[in-house]
């Protein structure tokens, strides 16, 4: 059974400056795979074959070398993405926050300009955000598989003439990887189903490894331990091994490779619909996802400000595959996704957006040099001990610039240095180096001064107790 809401509003006032797009105007979908790693598309050189769907789409359009999320979670990237602004600056820093609706975001700026707008996800939580103050129809299919999101808006795209305007988000790849039964015991009521399998059958690796290692949250978020505790398996209790560690990663690869699936249905359907081609199609993910690279805690996301949370695939493809093959190299930043949009779309960009339109990258033309501020603050503390007299908050802010990184740990005010061009892991601290004091004193100002730039913003309001049980029921806050 599919789950399916309306969500209406009144029209919005006028948001910031928004000129009516030029009646030639194309569609635009931006589609979001939620947990994707940059490094995990065969066109970003990874070894398996997971992503046929997504490398052939690259063929056709302009993939980013180098894109980056402003927060390793998936609300605060959302509003990133929506209104071109930082975490600090739409003030939806964790999960039960929500978005100002009076913020000039992608949904009301292509509504007041006569556009559709429709939003179709199966990720639960992101209700609670209020990130679709203005959007015409919305889609929550908890627990369908990607193929059923991506069919609700085939549907609805060509059930009207109008030029349309369509978030497209997909949770496969989400933990825990592979299966739609995550705190089923607690969702089951919400969502009304009366069972729960797999979103897909086993993938091409680790297939005969014992299924219900990964089945449920005790599989995640490990750190020294949660690691130590035995796990419920078909064998009975026990500690996981390295082939169990292993196998987790296999299904996290078996998750993209479902999610790959669903992108492509979605490819598909708009050029059996004739609707390719006069649409910009954008794919790019929330954050991705650290598996075993970070000892402190395995399979998670919102702790890290690291290459493998943070750089996420960007892809697009435009009207007639123009600019088909392109390949960029310059950073750039979830912000600049909603300009590009606007500009593309020949809408005005409202004053205060902190992005810029990538459109002349695309067209082979240079930009200033970008720097990328990132921040995570989130209510569980997954890499400490979870047994504490006080409650754990991590607060962390990172800036790149060119190929370097400062992470700034704000709870306990030490800094990490990284080369990512020399050290692409991030496995040396070079914060105490003295060959890189100069290096890190230039960085660290730099890093002050667009934390100062950026205006701080308060969060508009807080859940509702439903949304807060939603949020509670599928760990994101409260007690895991």
């Amino acid at each position: 059974m599919k789950h399916a809401f309306l969500i209406s509003a009144a029209l919005l006032a006028v948001l910031g400056s928004c000129e009516p797009a030029d009646p030639s105007a194309q569609n635009v979908v931006l589609v979001t795979i939620d947990t994707l790693r940059a490094d995990r598309l065969s066109a970003h050189g990874f070894e398996r074959d997971a992503t046929p769907r997504l490398d052939a789409f690259a063929e056709e359009g302009v993939l980013f070398e180098r894109a980056y999320s402003h927060a390793p979670f998936t609300a605060p990237a959302h509003a990133s993405l929506f209104t071109s602004l930082v975490t600090r600056s739409h003030g939806v820093e964790t999960w039960g926050r929500q978005l100002d609706p009076e913020l000039p975001e992608l949904f009301g700026l292509y509504r007041a300009a006569g556009y559709r707008t429709g939003a179709f996800f199966n990720h639960p939580g992101l209700v609670a955000s209020k990130l679709l103050h203005s959007v015409d129809h919305a889609e929550l299919r908890t627990f369908e598989p990607a193929e059923d999101t991506v069919s609700g808006f085939l549907d609805w795209a060509g059930s009207s003439s109008r030029r349309f305007v369509a978030w497209v988000h997909l949770w496969e790849v989400h933990r825990p990887y592979g299966f739609r039964s995550w705190r089923a015991e607690h969702l089951r009521q919400q969502v009304k189903r009366e069972s729960l399998e797999l979103v897909y059958a086993e993938g091409p690796w680790g297939g005969s490894h014992d299924p219900l290692v990964g089945r449920t949250e005790a599989f995640y978020n490990l750190n020294a331990e949660r690691l130590a505790r035995p796990k419920a398996t078909s064998t009975g209790e026990r500690v996981l091994d390295a082939a169990d560690l292993s196998y987790l990663e296999d299904r996290y690869d078996n998750a993209v490779r479902a999610a790959d699936a669903g992108f492509g249905a979605l490819v598909d359907g708009l050029r059996s619909a004739g609707l390719l081609d006069s649409t910009l199609v954008v794919v790019t993910s929330d954050h991705g996802e650290a598996l075993t690279e970070r000892s402190a805690c395995l399979f998670t996301h919102d702790p890290f400000l690291t290459e493998e949370t943070l750089r996420v695939p960007l892809i697009m493809r435009f009207p007639n595959a123009r600019f088909a093959g392109s390949r960029v190299g310059d950073l750039v930043r979830g912000v600049d996704v909603l300009p590009t949009l606007l500009e593309f779309s020949g809408l005005s960009a409202p004053a205060g957006l902190q992005g810029r339109s990538l459109l002349p990258l695309v067209r082979g033309e240079s930009l200033p040099e970008a720097l990328l501020f990132a921040q995570t603050q989130t209510r569980h503390a997954k890499e400490v001990l979870e047994h504490s007299d006080e409650p754990q908050l991590e607060f962390r802010q990172a800036l790149i610039s060119g190929y370097h990184k400062l992470i700034h740990d704000r709870s306990t005010d030490t800094y990490t240095l990284y080369d990512l061009e020399r050290d692409p892991g991030e496995t040396r601290n070079l914060a105490s180096d003295p060959d890189s004091a100069r290096l890190f004193e230039r960085l660290l100002a730099e890093l002050k001064a667009v934390r100062e730039s950026y205006p701080l913003r308060e969060a508009f309001g807080t859940s509702t107790p439903e949304d807060q049980a939603l949020l509670d029921s599928i760990g994101y806050t409260g007690d895991e």
